[in-house]
């Protein structure tokens, strides 16, 4: 495979990576209520976490715009991308409870402000084309990296 394919693949899925991850976290910051409503339901159920409501959307933003401006920047990629695989795990993996549960969400807050009501099936498919993204540039990251090795051998 091209050589200039794979890097422009490559810098497609972290740039929409990034920019999703951007919107996701300036969203939060500034209307977190739904993704705080999603937090306060899980505490249903782990009564801890209602103390946390607002330290966790606030801690989860802030994490999603570092991430994005790594990615988006192409500082760190490997941990960017681990980082972001990690989170769009962690987040279907809540919407995967609430789903298996039954219960009824109308949005999951994962864009804040900007967020459009989406349900609990539409994002977990989301999350899991962004999951096989992270994967695919983790892949192409690999084949990158052997075609050098090879290309200076």
């Amino acid at each position: 495979m091209n050589q200039s394919y794979l890097n422009k693949s490559l810098t497609i899925i972290r740039l929409l990576l990034g920019i999703l991850f951007l919107i996701s976290g300036i969203g939060k910051l500034i209307s977190g209520s739904d993704a705080r409503y999603l937090v306060e339901l899980l505490a249903t159920e782990y009564y801890w976490l209602i103390e946390y409501a607002n330290s966790i959307v606030i801690t989860t933003s802030i994490i999603e715009i570092v991430l994005a401006i790594l990615l988006i920047w192409n500082k760190f990629l490997k941990w960017a991308l681990t980082g972001t695989l990690a989170m769009l795990m962690g987040f279907s993996s809540v919407l995967s409870y609430f789903y298996f549960q039954g219960m009824s969400v109308e949005n999951c807050g994962c864009f804040g402000a900007f967020g459009f009501a989406s349900g609990l099936e539409f994002t977990l498919i989301r999350n899991a084309v962004l999951i096989l993204l992270t994967i695919i540039a983790f892949v192409l990251i690999a084949i990158i990296n052997n075609k050098q090795i090879s290309d200076t051998a």
